[in-house]
């Protein structure tokens, strides 16, 4: 599979799927990527991984019980103000990984707010972004090279995996 066919699949199970699928999703890759963040906080001492761990957290409550409009409203801009600016860190890898843990996260409570299903295709970009980044570091690979690295099908696969509609 090539990158362009990865992503009409993707378009193609994230407008296909419904709400609880999505956020299910939506939940599991905010949880997979939220490592990053504590990585950065770590190394900078920058950001509040307890603030994104407890909107991770609320995400999935929601996604058990019922949504709470005014308590996702108030998370969006708590987060909002946690993503790392890349420039504030010179492009370090670590502070771009934080960023895709905590814009899916604030992707996710969107999904929460408007049920578009645009953002569990950005969520799900945010991970294979990271894993494209990590494959790449410290090598210059050419598109088929990333393509075709093992890191990579196996995230595409699994992303697809994870959205791909049920046959009955």
């Amino acid at each position: 599979m090539n990158y362009q066919e990865y992503i009409r699949l993707l378009k193609k199970y994230t407008s296909s799927q419904s709400y609880e699928h999505q956020l299910k999703f939506a939940v599991l890759i905010s949880q997979k990527l939220y490592h990053e963040y504590q990585i950065f906080f770590e190394t900078y001492g920058s950001g509040n991984p307890k603030l994104l761990m407890d909107a991770i957290l609320l995400c999935q409550q929601i996604f058990e019980n019922t949504r709470d409009s005014n308590t996702v409203k108030m998370l969006l801009q708590e987060i909002d103000l946690i993503i790392p600016h890349i420039d504030d860190f010179g492009g370090d890898k670590i502070a771009s990984y934080a960023l895709n843990a905590s814009a899916a996260v604030y992707e996710t409570l969107e999904l929460i707010n408007d049920k578009n299903s645009l953002h569990t295709y950005n969520i799900a970009n945010y991970y294979t972004d990271t894993i494209d980044f990590k494959i790449q570091e410290g090598e210059t690979l050419t598109e088929e090279e990333i393509e075709n690295h093992p890191l990579m099908i196996e995230a595409w696969n699994f992303v697809l995996g994870q959205l791909k509609p049920y046959e009955k």
